[in-house]
């Protein structure tokens, strides 16, 4: 037996989001439309689950389009760390199921057959937009904050926060997706949150874990969640001078965190004092001063009188209800 196969060994009987089909039964159950999304693991499909006729001839109507993350199986060591690290995402996520939140993407199945390892979850056309008003983004912000606080309060780190990691539900709710980086880690046990790897997408990366030092996870995560906020209001990330400066190469990337260590915002931008303040906590270069997911949901910022503030939190309370 690969490798990639023991890892789904020892699953309860009662499992029903994970399946060992052929490769032509995947074919019979989902039509793969177009690649929406690629990398050195894999890539990412928009489906459409085929209509299913029952053994009494009943047929089933097709659903919902699905988001599919798809990894091709071989018989190399590369394959099998990829699969693993899919399984590994399906773990973590599949723990919400029975506690969803509305700013996590939900997983609905685990899938492998002899060529491909694969993950099914709900599918969002729209990528968060940059260059926001204020108004409009502090609701997504509202929702971003609640999720990182969950997955903290569960042991569960993101490590690779970033707009390109954020879409936008037919509800106007923010959902994180891709947990490919993501971490779960034993609460009880005295490393839990600490960390020295560095890996994450470079201009996200917080000054401590951009040079691999020792340090908490969590803090890490909400410095990327403050650098993500700050480009969804600008258009940028604070450590650029403009949109679309390169940091291609190591020494670029050295310029770049150098910024991130002196904490000093280039370029300029326009939103609010209270605004400001609470990006400056969530992206302070002193992880000991930078503030957690709980600490930012609890600032002041939140109980400003800023236009629709009240609606909008009311909003926020009613769909975590749900």
């Amino acid at each position: 037996m690969d490798t990639d196969t023991i890892q789904l060994q020892n699953l309860p009987a009662e499992s029903t989001d994970i399946f060992s089909l052929t490769d032509q039964v995947l074919s019979d159950r989902l039509e793969f439309i177009k690649e929406i999304g690629y990398g050195n693991w894999g890539s990412v499909w928009l489906c459409q689950p085929k209509p299913v006729t029952t053994e009494d001839g009943v047929v089933k109507p097709v659903g919902q389009k699905l988001a599919v993350k798809l990894v091709h199986r071989s018989k190399t060591s590369t394959t099998a760390a990829r699969v693993r690290s899919l399984w590994n995402e399906m773990k973590i996520v599949r723990n919400f199921k029975s506690d969803p939140h509305p700013s996590i993407i939900p997983f609905h199945s685990f899938i492998i057959t002899p060529s491909y390892a694969l993950i099914t979850m709900t599918y969002h056309p729209t990528l968060i937009p940059v260059e926001v008003e204020e108004m409009k983004a502090r609701e997504w912000f509202r929702f971003l904050l609640s999720a990182v606080e969950f997955l903290h309060k569960r042991g569960v780190v993101h490590n690779d926060i970033k707009p390109a990691n954020i879409l936008i539900s037919s509800k106007n709710i923010p959902v994180l997706v891709d947990f490919g980086f993501a971490e779960k880690y034993d609460m009880e046990s005295d490393t839990a949150f600490h960390s020295n790897l560095s890996y994450g997408t470079p201009e996200y990366l917080s000054p401590e874990r951009a040079r691999g030092l020792p340090h908490d996870t969590r803090k890490s995560d909400v410095w990327s969640l403050g650098v993500t906020f700050f480009e969804i209001l600008v258009g940028r990330t604070p450590f650029e001078h403009s949109d679309g400066e390169q940091f291609n190469t190591s020494e670029d990337l050295e310029k770049y965190w150098s910024r991130t260590l002196r904490g000093k915002w280039v370029g300029s931008w326009k939103f609010s004092k209270p605004m400001e303040k609470l990006l400056q906590r969530m992206v302070s270069p002193n992880a000991d001063l930078r503030c957690t997911a709980m600490q930012a949901m609890a600032d002041t910022f939140w109980k400003e009188s800023i236009g629709t503030t009240t609606h909008s939190l009311f909003s926020f309370s009613s769909f975590i209800k749900e």
